[in-house]
Formats: structure tokens, C-alpha cells, sequence
């Protein structure tokens, strides 16, 4: 897609691509990529569903101006920064901790594109959603659409639910998707045929609480859950945006045998999970794996130095 093209205008076309990887052929299971990051260049992955309907909502209102909340490499925060300019939108960011002297790759990118930028200490950004703290957000910006961390809206199900619609999901057993806030995995659950079954892999250290924010998504959004999905509880490696050396290294190793970059903080880790269930046995001869690459490869720009540490680290212990 090209970068002028005016998002949310048509559905995207992105490619799914079988992975050849030995260790998954060895074991008779078929691995399939759905590629979002192919889905813009700036609005990437699954960002672009979680954005699509609340900006339609945005546009159909009096009020023209969405707040919302992240850190310093957000991936949310960079599509939403974009998304804004493209849409005649304003756009404010909460940043988690204080203002640093370089900005950020990401933040400079979304100052650039006219957004909004608010930095508030980390004991405040745990209580970002306390009326008080809102109301003086209110009255320094005015009015405005309340967009919470990560897109996990109100909307984020009726856009996150279209993902499986881009690919031929009676083929696949299983899909599996790296879970951050829970809403794009919301939306994959709500669109899912009966019979599939469908893993996240949360980001986040002690990400049992998922189960019930998730399910607390659906409900909101008026959907039965239909069960059939799991969550992998251990797929974290130490937290989020924190690399381990196996993660370094499995990433390494699906670049070198596939051509295609994942990022660290989510499809690297739901990649390395699903290994991990080769590895055990949990994937039968025969099962047809999906696993869905949410994008946000801008991030990748603050993490290389770590990325790099690892993989050394990781030969070293080999």
C-alpha cells in the first residue's frame, strides 16, 4: 500500500506466506504467516483494525480530537499520530514517564506529524484513567475522544474481528497472535469459525488477568464467548519489551530461513511460544498453524543494541 494512500478507505490485500522451517516440517506441521505488517507502511498491523471504526466514529462527531496513552516506542501511539494527520484529526499523547532530553525515534515521528505530546511520571500513567487526572487533561486540551492504551476500545472488536476475513481460516487448527491489551485477540475470538482453535501469547509478565479483560472486551462489545481459546502464560520472557537469548536467537533463525524480520516485544515471542509447543509435542502431525504478525516493526529502532547483546550472549552459551 502506498504511504499517501488515505487510510482507512479500502480493506487492505496482505499476503500469506507459508514458512519453511525445518524443525516445523520435521514435525508435520504446516506454518502459515499472515503478514499485517504488510498492511500499511505507518499504520502497521493490527493497528490498522484496532484504529479503523474508532476513527470512523471520530469523524462522524463534533468533536475532532482523540487522547490516548503510551510509552516512549509505542506502537499505538506512532499509528495514531499518522492516522491523525492523514484524517484531519488532532491527537494527544499521554507518555509514560518524564520527559526525556532526545525524544524518541517513535515520539519524534508523532511530534512530527502533529501530535500532542503530555509526559506524566509512571506513579501518575498507573492512574491515567482517574477522572480528576482526565478532567485536567480536559481543561488544558478541551474536548476529546478518550482512546485507551494500546486501541483496545469500544470499536476494537468490530475492526480486529475482520483480520481472519483476509485469509482462507477454514484451512488452519490453529491461530496464534502475541496479546498486549487483549483487543485484537478479543476480535480474532469473535470472528473465529466454531472449531478453530486460537493462542495468545501475552507480553506481559502475569498476564492472567487477560482472561477476564478479554472476555470483559467481548462482553462490551456484545459478543458470547464462544470459547476455544487459550492463553500462554509463559511466553513472556522476563516481561514486556524484555529479550531473552533464545528469543534473540529464534528470531535469528526464522529471519535466516524465511527473509521476514519480526519485531521483539509481540510476534517475536508468539513465534518462540509456538516453537516452544513443537518442541513439546503439543502440535500434532498434520495441524495447520496460523500465526499472525501484527507489525509494529518501527519499534525495532530502540531495541537493536539489545537484540545484538543477546544473540551474542546466546552463541556464547551454545
Amino acid at each position: 500500500m502506498n504511504v499517501n494512500e488515505f487510510p482507512f478507505s479500502s480493506n487492505p490485500s496482505v499476503p500469506v506466506v507459508t514458512v519453511e522451517l525445518a524443525d516445523f516440517q520435521a514435525a508435520g506441521v504446516r506454518l502459515d504467516l499472515l503478514r499485517l505488517d504488510r498492511v500499511h507502511p505507518m499504520i502497521s498491523g493490527n493497528k490498522w483494525f484496532k484504529l479503523k471504526y474508532a476513527f470512523e466514529a471520530v469523524l462522524r462527531s463534533d468533536c475532532q480530537r482523540v487522547l490516548s496513552f503510551g510509552g516512549a516506542w509505542s506502537n499505538h501511539i506512532h499509528a495514531l499520530a499518522f492516522a491523525g494527520r492523514e484524517r484531519g484529526v488532532e491527537t494527544i499523547a499521554v507518555i509514560r514517564g518524564d520527559e526525556p532530553v532526545k525524544l524518541s525515534d517513535t515520539l519524534q515521528d508523532a511530534q512530527r506529524w502533529g501530535m500532542s505530546l503530555e509526559f506524566v511520571s509512571r506513579a501518575q500513567y498507573r492512574n491515567k484513567y482517574d477522572e480528576v487526572f482526565l478532567q485536567s487533561l480536559r481543561a488544558r486540551y478541551g474536548e476529546f475522544h478518550l482512546l485507551p492504551e494500546g486501541g483496545s476500545g469500544e470499536w476494537v472488536v468490530a475492526g480486529c474481528r475482520e483480520i481472519l476475513s483476509l485469509c482462507d481460516i477454514a484451512d488452519y487448527d490453529l491461530v496464534c497472535c502475541a496479546c498486549g491489551t487483549g483487543g485484537t485477540l478479543a476480535g480474532l475470538i469473535a470472528g473465529k469459525p466454531k472449531g478453530l482453535a486460537v493462542l495468545g501469547v501475552p507480553v506481559l509478565k502475569g498476564g492472567d488477568f487477560l482472561y477476564q479483560d478479554i472476555r470483559n472486551i467481548l462482553f462490551r462489545a456484545g459478543v458470547d464467548d464462544p470459547g476455544g481459546w487459550e492463553l500462554d502464560l509463559e511466553g513472556h520472557e522476563g516481561g514486556y519489551a524484555k529479550i531473552t537469548p533464545a528469543l534473540a536467537l529464534s528470531m535469528r533463525y526464522f529471519f535466516e530461513a524465511t527473509g521476514v524480520e519480526l519485531e521483539p516485544v509481540y510476534t517475536g515471542k508468539a513465534f518462540l511460544a509456538l516453537q516452544r509447543k513443537l518442541s513439546a509435542g503439543e502440535l500434532a502431525w498434520g495441524s495447520r498453524v496460523l500465526l499472525i504478525h501484527t507489525g509494529g516493526m518501527q519499534g525495532l529502532r530502540g531495541m537493536q543494541e539489545t537484540l545484538s547483546k543477546r544473540l551474542s550472549q546466546s552463541r556464547e552459551s551454545s
